[in-house]
């Protein structure tokens, strides 16, 4: 074979890198036959499966390359790999209130679905409306990465319970799913807690405890020897190269972490490193290149170098300073860390950078912050310029980090990054230029700045419609609906909203967004009648069941009010169970109202439209200065805050809580 022949086919990387496998990488993913098998048996025997292990032992990459894809050729009924994070849908400010760990899950098993589609269902209604009637049984579902769930952001730690309760619900009232959980072992315990808590288990069918009963779960530690050398030599083959005798071990004792024990990070940022340093000639991979191409020990201080950049240009920091920092806290006593989060504060290194360090696999949490491992000690230390060179920061690559930082409520990373898309982006990146400005409108939504949010939106609208996306164009009318309401342009926002229907007159959660506006702008009845022919399309649409009920509610129609919160009462949020109590009430149930009405207000103190609820049962019951104290304080609720109407009919009982009553 000659070199240019031959070289057509070692441009090819067969390694990943330290990143996980991707579904279609399976052909490369060698070195867990164990696992998969010993896995594939449990999800297939138990409705509850757990896979644990610590950062970087390759859980991701089992569940991506090969567990999920060998079901999904065996014809079982299989959903994608679910995550309960990722980047949020845009238009944030269109979509309905809805937990966003829930959303992020939905959209990873359903990307081709709208988001706005997606958005208020819960884990059991979505699942339950998978399961057609031709749909092979049982269903397998596995979720990774399920410690995110317990880490703390400020923005989403009022979602937690919410999201744990509805995983409770769904293995208790779907006894055909069959659900495979991964967590990394740090947080275990904390899932083990979660799903044994008591929870909803709303339905007859299940008990939550039968399925959790056999819990045992599988732990997936570092590659044996022998299977690292398979995970080295096998995914080379037939790419005109291959490893001379010695080679590949030489690779995994460089890089063992204890006895036959192989850590799969540094293996795979090890062998892809090799693998571009080879020269295009070479096709006998000796023991000799894999201490020249460029070595272990540069091939690590090079991973260590691009992490430490990548996270640096993520957050805005100097390359040099955090490179400086890492040095000192860490390499002074070989892997330890004791003060790193409070050495991190007195830096003035948010705590995110060591959260982005720990997912690049330089640093690994636990009481305490260390490294990955101690085989990083002296390639970290040995770490200059040249090796600060990031692995991408490009204009896709700063979108992705923006979208990454709005979803944790990091708004300053994520305007920071999406303001370099702006600025990097050129005219031809259309799409990248759209989606950074959506972003900068969502960014503006949650800064609680509607004004600026709109004409962000407005502004990626166009956009989008130059690229002809009706879609994307229909939903920024949304939003920008949406937002022109929060600044009390009432007419400008009902005929914006009506503009995105136009665009998409068959899409019923766009309708439902338009139902909820006129009711919003004191056209209740409007309102109703538009929710009413989304339901006459689609008779079990959970999100407009909940709006349409919580509007009779509002407007005195307790019958009607109940007839459509009732089905879809295990799922109703605290402001649509605050509403079933005042519909109660109007029924002459004032035992049921009490006991739905305080149900509400613990289930979501900071709610505003659920304390407003509360405050006109409390009136309509005789009781003015609780109606008043109540009233007030949904005045001051930000989860979510009251809309200008409710405003102004708090404000009212406030002032006279007799006129209500």
């Amino acid at each position: 074979m000659t070199v240019s022949v031959m070289a057509h086919y070692v441009d090819r990387q067969p390694y990943v890198g330290a990143r996980p496998f991707r579904p279609q990488e399976s052909g490369q993913f060698f070195g867990r036959s164990e696992a998969v098998a010993e896995l594939a048996d449990r999800w297939r025997r138990h409705r509850l499966s757990v896979l644990t292990g610590p950062p970087g032992s390759g859980k991701t990459s089992l569940l991506h390359a090969r567990l999920v894809p060998d079901a999904a050729l065996r014809a079982t009924a299989v959903l994608p790999v679910g995550r309960p994070f990722g980047p949020p849908p845009p238009a944030l400010a269109a979509l309905p209130e809805h937990n966003p760990y829930t959303l992020a899950l939905l959209c990873s098993w359903a990307p081709a679905t709208p988001p706005n589609h997606l958005a208020g269902l819960s884990l059991y209604e979505f699942l339950r409306r998978d399961a057609s009637p031709g749909r092979p049984s049982p269903l397998f579902v596995a979720i990774d990465q399920v410690e995110k769930v317990f880490e703390r952001h400020a923005r989403l730690d009022p979602h937690r319970a919410g999201f744990l309760a509805q995983l409770r619900e769904a293995i208790a009232e779907l006894p055909d799913l069959h659900l495979l959980l991964s967590v990394r072992e740090r947080h275990l315990a904390d899932l083990e807690g979660a799903l044994r808590a008591a929870g909803p288990a709303t339905g007859p069918r299940s008990d939550p405890g039968a399925a959790l009963g056999a819990l045992e779960p599988y732990v997936l530690g570092p590659l044996t020897t022998a299977d690292a050398v398979e995970a080295v030599e096998r995914p080379v083959q037939g790419s005109g190269r291959w490893y001379a005798d010695g080679a590949a071990e030489e690779i995994v004792s460089a890089v063992a972490t204890g006895r036959d024990a192989v850590d799969p990070v540094l293996l795979q940022a090890v062998c892809s490193r090799l693998w571009a340093a080879l020269p295009s000639d070479v096709t006998a991979i000796t023991v000799q290149d894999v201490h020249a191409h460029p070595g272990v020990e540069r091939a690590l201080r090079e991973f260590c170098g691009q992490a430490i950049a990548d996270v640096a240009a993520e957050h805005d920091l100097s390359t040099l300073r955090l490179a400086s920092w890492l040095q000192r806290t860490f390499t002074a006593q070989p892997g330890q860390g004791n003060d790193a989060a409070e050495s991190a504060a007195r830096e003035g290194l948010p705590a995110a950078v060591l959260a982005s360090l720990q997912d690049r696999y330089v640093l690994a949490a636990g009481p305490t912050y260390q490294l990955h491992h101690e085989l990083l000690t002296g390639p970290l230390l040995s770490v200059d310029i040249a090796d600060l060179r990031p692995g991408g920061t490009g204009p896709g690559w700063r979108l992705s980090a923006a979208e990454s930082a709005l979803f944790r409520g990091d708004l300053a990373a994520a305007e920071h990054n999406a303001g370099a898309v702006l600025g990097d982006a050129g005219e031809e990146d259309l799409t990248l230029l759209a989606r950074a400005r959506s972003r900068m409108g969502d960014i503006a939504h949650l800064r609680g700045d509607p004004q600026r949010a709109a004409s962000a939106y407005r502004a990626a609208a166009a956009l989008y419609e130059t690229l002809q996306d009706n879609g994307a164009v229909a939903r920024l009318l949304a939003a920008t609906g949406r937002s022109l309401l929060e600044q009390g342009l009432d007419v400008e926002a009902v005929e914006t909203l009506r503009s995105a229907v136009d665009r998409l007159p068959a899409d019923l959660a766009l309708q439902t967004e338009l139902g909820r506006t006129l009711w919003q702008v004191g056209h209740g009845r409007a309102g109703v009648t538009v929710l009413t022919e989304v339901l006459s399309a689609d008779a079990h649409a959970p999100e407009a069941l909940r709006t349409r009920g919580e509007m009779l509610a509002d407007l005195g129609q307790p019958e009607g009010a109940l007839r459509d919160l009732d089905r879809v009462r295990p799922h109703l949020r605290p402001e649509g169970r605050a509403a079933r109590a005042l519909s109660l009430l109007g029924t002459g149930d004032a035992h049921g109202a009490e006991e739905e009405a305080e149900a509400a207000l613990a289930a979501g103190p900071g709610n505003g439209p659920a304390l407003l609820y509360t405050a006109r049962l409390r009136a309509l019951g005789g009781h003015p200065a609780a109606a008043a104290d109540l009233a007030q304080r949904s005045l001051a609720a930000t989860a979510p805050a009251l809309t200008r109407r409710g405003r102004a009919e708090a404000v009212q009982l406030v002032e006279d809580p007799s006129a209500s009553a």
